[in-house]
C-alpha cells in the first residue's frame, strides 16, 4: 500500500464573499461548463482545477493513475489566507476544513483528512484546532511563515501547545517566499523553485532554534518538499552544538536530534538528495508525496525511486505507509 502524504483539495465552491472585510481577497471557484473551475484570487485566476479536487469519488478513480493507494488530504496552500481579516480567515478554515471532512467521510477507505487554522489570530486559530479534532481530522497544514513571521515565534507557540495537547500533526508546507527581494527580475515560478527549499529549511530551523520541538516533545511534524535546505543547513548548527558551548546552551539536545524525530515528504527531486534525506534523518522519517491537486509532480515513480535508491522491503514498506500512519497517529 502506498499512501500519498502530501495531497491537496479545493473545494467546489466558497461561501459568497458578500459585505466580508477581505473584499476581493476572498476566493472564488468560476464553474465551467466542462465541469471544471477556475479558482479565482484577488479577482485574478489562479488556476483551473478538474473536479478530481474536490470530488472523492473522481479522485479515488485518478489514484491509480499516480500510483497511489490512499491519499492524505490538505488544503491548497493558496487558500491557508493568514492575510485575510482574523474573522474572514476563521470562517474560510472553517469551510475548507468541514470540505476535507466531507471527502474523508465519503471515502473513509482511500482519504485521511489535514485542516487549516487562521494563525493571524492565534485564539481563533486553537478554538479551529478543536472543531478539527471533532470533525474526526488528524492534524492541521500550516504555512512555512505567517505573513513573514517564524513559526517559532513566541506568539504561535499557544498554538502548537495544544495542537500536541489534542494530538493532532503540523504538516508545514512551503510558502509565501521571504527571499524575493534577493532575487530581482525572476518570474515567480522560478522565484518558488528557489525560495521554496529555503522556506522548508528556515521553517524546520525556527521549530528546533527558537524552541516549540523541546517545549511539544511529543508533537508531531512533517515537513513538505524533503524539508528543502534544513538537512544541509543542520550539519553545520550540529557540528557547532557539539563544540561551541555557547551554542550549546540554546538547546537541551543537538538540533539534529530534534530534526530526526520529525517526517519528511519527498519530493526531493532526485534520488541522491533523497538519499542525502534518508541518511540523515533515517528511513523511519519519509514518507511518499505527489503535491497533488489535479495532477501529481512526481518525476519517478515510488517503485522506481526505491530501486534506484537501494531500499529494503522493510524500509519500502515504512516509506510506502508506515511512516505516514505513524505521523497521523493511527499506526
Amino acid at each position: 500500500m502506498i499512501i500519498d502524504m502530501h495531497a491537496h483539495i479545493v473545494p467546489e465552491g466558497f461561501p459568497t464573499r458578500g459585505t466580508r472585510t477581505s473584499g476581493d481577497g476572498w476566493p472564488l471557484m468560476l464553474a465551467q461548463d466542462s465541469g471544471n473551475a477556475d479558482l479565482m484570487i484577488g479577482g485574478k485566476k489562479f488556476r483551473t482545477f478538474r473536479d478530481t479536487a474536490w470530488n472523492p469519488t473522481k479522485r479515488l478513480d485518478d489514484l491509480p493513475n499516480i500510483g497511489m493507494d490512499k491519499q492524505v488530504l490538505s488544503p491548497l496552500p493558496e487558500l491557508l489566507m493568514y492575510h485575510l481579516d482574523p474573522r474572514d480567515g476563521a470562517d474560510l478554515a472553517t469551510h475548507l476544513n468541514e470540505a476535507i471532512a466531507g471527502m474523508v467521510k465519503e471515502r473513509p477507505d482511500a482519504y485521511y483528512g489535514l485542516g487549516t487554522a487562521p494563525l493571524q489570530d492565534v485564539g481563533l486559530a486553537i478554538a479551529e484546532l478543536e472543531r478539527i479534532k471533532q470533525l474526526g481530522l488528524l492534524g492541521v497544514e500550516v504555512r512555512s511563515n505567517v505573513e513573514g513571521a517564524n513559526l517559532g515565534d513566541e506568539r504561535f507557540r499557544p498554538f502548537f501547545r495544544q495542537a500536541e495537547v489534542l494530538d493532532l500533526s503540523i504538516f508545514v508546507h512551503a510558502y509565501g517566499s521571504t527571499v524575493t527581494d534577493r532575487l530581482p527580475g525572476l518570474p515567480e515560478d522560478a522565484i518558488n523553485h528557489l525560495g521554496f527549499p529555503i522556506e522548508c529549511g528556515l521553517a524546520g530551523a525556527s521549530l528546533i532554534w527558537d524552541g516549540v520541538l523541546t517545549e511539544c516533545p511529543k508533537l508531531r511534524v512533517c515537513m513538505s518538499h524533503g524539508g528543502g535546505v534544513l538537512t544541509q543547513m543542520l550539519a553545520r548548527g550540529d557540528t557547532l552544538y557539539r563544540t561551541r558551548e555557547a551554542v550549546a546552551k540554546l538547546l537541551p539536545e543537538p538540533p539534529m536530534d530534534y530534526a530526526r524525530r520529525m517526517y519528511y515528504d519527498d519530493l526531493a527531486w532526485n534520488v541522491p538528495t533523497l538519499r542525502y534525506l534518508i541518511d540523515s534523518m533515517g528511513a523511519s522519517q519519509v514518507t511518499i508525496g505527489t503535491d497533488y491537486s489535479g495532477a501529481s509532480v512526481r518525476t519517478i515513480t515510488p517503485a522506481d525511486e526505491f530501486d534506484a535508491l537501494g531500499l529494503s522491503e522493510a524500509e519500502r514498506e515504512q516509506i510506502s505507509s508506515a511512516n505516514a500512519l505513524r505521523f497521523l497517529g493511527v499506526e
